[in-house]
């Protein structure tokens, strides 16, 4: 039986991998999405995986998707089998002159717009074997799917140790600005020391460090403030535009606001304190070696980041 399943005449293997996919992620959406296929083709895979093995492997529900006693095993004896394949097949791929196959990249929308965008397409244009998944978020990755991640932070003395599990490389960092528009200030005050924000409609990122708790520092005093939990938006640009419609205070990157601060449009407040500063972090799981075309790029774009800072693009 097993020289039939294993033969040449019908991906058993890959249909095996994106069953585990699917106990993984718990959702035959996410695991088509993770894999590269629609729905429909991962739920007929897991169908013919199940007639080629003459045992059914997923119990399916409205709700939830639970794997049987067949299923749990195959699930158990070969998901752990995975990286090590994984790992095989990229030391064979990265023996080929041209670089080649797929970075999966997840990043906030502020880094994807001002530096991802172009340096992917260039990396692109010189690479035309090497192929992009980008995906544009704020909150937690998987590193077992995902290649590079771009978060960002707001880092003040005292931050959590990051996991070790987790490399972690400072792309970049800048001064966070706290500011609101002229108008809201008209109608609400200017907050004099960082106690008065608590008084205010205040504009906030979970996903950077400390969320509705900020951070300023005078004469090396460092206090802390717990804000009103008046809007919460993971995406800086969104929150610029809200600030400008005078909704609030908010506390952005320098790249972001400094025209706007220079034009008028937004008034900096506190400008004696120093605030926190707004990190960007490359993280990736450690691997040896890693993938030809994943260490190329990685190195690519420190470059391009650190060149396109020296020419004041942001």
């Amino acid at each position: 039986m097993t020289g039939k399943l294993l033969s040449s005449r019908q991906p058993i293997l890959d249909k095996i991998v994106f069953f585990c996919a699917v106990l993984r992620t718990g959702s035959f959406r996410e695991a088509a999405l993770q894999q590269g296929l629609s729905p429909a083709a991962g739920s007929r895979w897991v169908k013919e995986l199940e007639e080629a093995m003459s045992v059914e492997l997923i119990k399916r529900s409205t709700r939830q998707l639970v794997a049987t006693q067949a299923g749990q095993l195959l699930y158990e004896r070969f998901s752990p089998l995975l990286p090590d394949i994984n790992n095989l097949c990229e030391e064979v791929q990265n023996l080929a002159a041209e670089q080649q196959g797929e970075i999966k990249i997840s990043s906030t929308p502020l880094f994807a717009r001002q530096y991802l965008t172009k340096i992917v397409a260039e990396y692109m244009e010189m690479h035309p074997q090497v192929h992009f998944r980008i995906f544009i978020e704020a909150g937690d990755f998987d590193p077992l799917t995902i290649d590079f991640a771009f978060r960002a932070t707001a880092n003040y003395d005292g931050d959590i140790s990051p996991d070790s599990l987790i490399v972690r490389k400072r792309v970049l960092t800048e001064p966070l600005y706290l500011c609101a528009s002229k108008h809201y200030l008209q109608e609400h005050g200017v907050p004099e020391t960082p106690e008065f924000l608590t008084q205010h409609r205040c504009l906030y990122a979970r996903t950077l460090l400390g969320g509705n708790r900020w951070s300023f520092e005078l004469n090396g005093k460092q206090e802390f403030v717990t804000i009103q939990d008046t809007l919460e938006c993971d995406n800086s640009e969104m929150l610029l535009d809200f600030a400008m419609e005078h909704a609030g205070i908010a506390y952005l990157p320098h790249s972001l606001v400094h025209k706007c601060i220079e034009s008028g449009d937004l008034i900096q407040i506190l400008p004696d304190y120093r605030c926190a500063s707004f990190d960007i972090d490359l993280l990736y799981r450690p691997r040896s070696p890693m993938p030809e075309r994943c260490a190329r790029f990685k190195q690519y774009l420190l470059e391009r980041v650190s060149a396109m800072r020296s020419e004041g693009m942001f």
